[in-house]
C-alpha cells in the first residue's frame, strides 16, 4: 500500500503536546535550549516483535508534521507504508532533522505505531483490570519500594490517562506523562533520556556523555527535582556511575536502563559458564558475590541473573561499587524488562540470597502487551551533510533500503 502523502499534509490535528510527552524529554529540551545545542540528528525506530504487517505510520508522520517545523527547518521522514510487510529488528521509520524539532514528539509517535501494530497484527485490545492486576503484582513483589508507570510510548496517547489510572489504581506511584499522573493531581516524572546524552557525546565526546548531560540537568533544572543519572549509554555502568557520584554532590539515585544487546559492566554473563561443570559454575557464582556457601538458580531464573540487559549480576556491581567507594546512600533506580513480575520476584529473592538491598525502585512500562517501537538517535551533526555516528552501545544504525522518502 503507497504512503498516502496528500492526506498526511491535510491532517492538520493538534494535541495538548506537553501533555502526553515523558517528562524527560520535556526536561532534555529545555536543558539543550538553555546549552544553546540544537544540532541535526538521524533517528531510526525499529520494533522487536516481528515478522507484521506495518500499521500507524500515516497517523504518527502527521503527528510529527503537525507538531514541529521539522520539514521548514530543512529535516526528512523516510517511512515504510502502512500495510507493508516488516521483519523483527528492521528500520520502520527513520527520521533527520533538528533535535528541538524532534526531541518532545518521540513518547506519542512511538504510542500510536506501537498500538496500532499490536491491534493490527495481534488483534490487541486493552484490558485494564488485567492491567490494574499486573502493576498490583509488581508493586507488591517490590516490597514498597516506588514504581512509577513509564509505559505511555507502547500505546496511543488517546488511551494514556486510562492506563495510567489502572496502574495507580493497582499501587503505581505515578507516571511519566502530566495526562497519567493527572488521576494523582500530580505532574509527570523523569528525569534524563538517553536521547539527550546522545547530543552531549556528540559534543563532549561519549565518554563523557553521561557525566556532561547529568551535569547539564544539574545546572538547568529546578533544585526540588532529584538528579537521577542515566548511566547505561557507554554500556560502562559501574565507571559512569562512580564517575557521576564523584562530581556531582547533588546526585540522589542513579538509573540502569541497559539494553538488551549488551552485558551489563562488571556482570557476569552465560559465556562465564560455557564449559563448566555445575560444581565449577557454582563456585564461579559463589566468589563472584562473595559468598560463603553456594547458591541455588533455577534454570528458567538465570537469564535475570546473567542475562543481557538489566541483570541481577550487573546491579550487584554497581550497587557494591558505590558502597564500597562511600556512596552507600546513592540509590539505585532500575528500568527495562520489569514488567515481567518473575524478573521483579527474582531480584526480590536474590536480594535475600546475597543479603543485600539491590534497588530502591522501579520505572515500569510492559504491563500489557504491545508491539513496543524504540527510536534511537544515530547520527549528530551540524548539518544534515556532517552527520557522524553518535549512539548508545548496541544500538548502531541500521540502514533499510526498504525506506521510501514521505517529505
Amino acid at each position: 500500500m503507497a504512503f498516502n502523502s496528500s492526506s498526511t499534509k491535510n491532517d492538520r490535528t493538534k494535541i495538548d503536546l506537553e501533555k502526553y510527552t515523558d517528562k524527560y524529554f520535556l526536561r532534555a529540551y529545555e536543558i539543550l535550549k538553555n546549552d544553546r545545542l540544537n544540532p541535526y540528528v538521524r533517528a531510526q525506530v525499529f520494533v522487536r516483535k516481528g515478522p507484521g504487517i506495518v500499521s500507524g505510520m500515516e497517523e504518527a508522520v502527521s503527528f510529527i508534521l503537525n507538531h514541529s517545523d521539522l520539514i521548514q527547518n530543512g529535516g526528512h521522514i523516510f517511512a515504510l507504508s502502512d500495510g507493508d510487510s516488516y521483519n523483527p529488528l528492521e528500520t520502520l521509520l527513520m527520521i533527520e532533522g533538528r533535535v528541538l524539532d524532534l526531541i518532545r514528539l518521540e513518547t506519542v509517535y512511538l504510542g500510536i505505531i506501537s498500538s496500532a501494530l499490536a491491534i493490527q497484527n495481534d488483534g490487541q485490545k486493552l484490558n485494564f483490570e488485567k492491567i490494574e492486576n499486573n502493576m498490583r503484582q509488581i508493586v507488591e513483589a517490590a516490597g514498597g519500594r516506588p514504581v512509577t508507570y513509564f509505559g505511555a510510548r507502547h500505546w496511543h496517547y488517546s488511551k494514556d490517562a486510562d492506563i495510567s489510572k489502572a496502574a495507580i489504581c493497582g499501587g503505581a506511584a505515578g507516571a511519566a506523562t502530566d495526562a497519567g499522573a493527572e488521576i494523582l493531581h500530580q505532574k509527570g516524572v523523569g528525569t534524563i533520556p538517553h536521547a539527550l546524552e546522545n547530543i552531549y557525546a556528540w559534543r563532549d565526546g561519549k565518554e563523557n556523555a553521561v557525566l556532561n548531560s547529568t551535569l547539564a540537568f544539574d545546572k538547568y533544572m529546578p533544585k526540588d527535582i532529584k538528579r537521577i543519572a542515566l548511566i547505561d549509554y557507554n554500556n560502562q555502568e559501574v565507571d559512569d556511575t562512580l564517575k557521576v557520584a564523584r562530581l556531582i554532590s547533588s546526585l540522589f539515585a542513579v538509573r540502569v536502563d541497559t539494553c538488551g544487546e549488551n552485558i551489563g559492566q562488571g556482570a557476569l554473563s552465560m559465556a562465564d559458564f560455557i564449559g563448566k561443570s555445575n560444581a565449577e559454575k557454582e563456585e564461579i557464582i559463589r566468589k563472584f558475590f562473595g559468598l560463603l556457601n553456594p547458591i541455588s538458580i533455577s534454570p528458567e531464573n538465570e537469564i535475570y541473573w546473567f542475562g543481557t540487559g538489566v541483570s541481577i549480576s550487573g546491579v550487584y556491581a554497581i550497587r557494591k561499587a558505590l558502597d564500597e567507594n562511600g556512596f552507600s546512600h546513592i540509590q539505585v533506580m532500575l528500568s527495562s524488562g520489569f514488567g515481567k513480575i518473575e524478573k521483579v520476584r527474582e531480584f526480590v529473592r536474590a536480594e535475600k540470597l546475597l543479603g543485600m538491598k539491590l534497588f530502591d525502585s522501579l520505572g515500569v512500562g510492559g504491563i500489557y502487551d504491545s508491539r513496543d517501537a524504540t527510536m534511537d538517535i544515530v547520527a549528530v551533526g551540524n548539518s544534515l551533510s556532517e552527520l557522524v555516528p553518535v549512539s548508545k552501545v548496541g544500538r548502531m544504525e541500521r540502514k533499510n533500503p526498504r525506506l521510501k522518502q514521505i517529505q
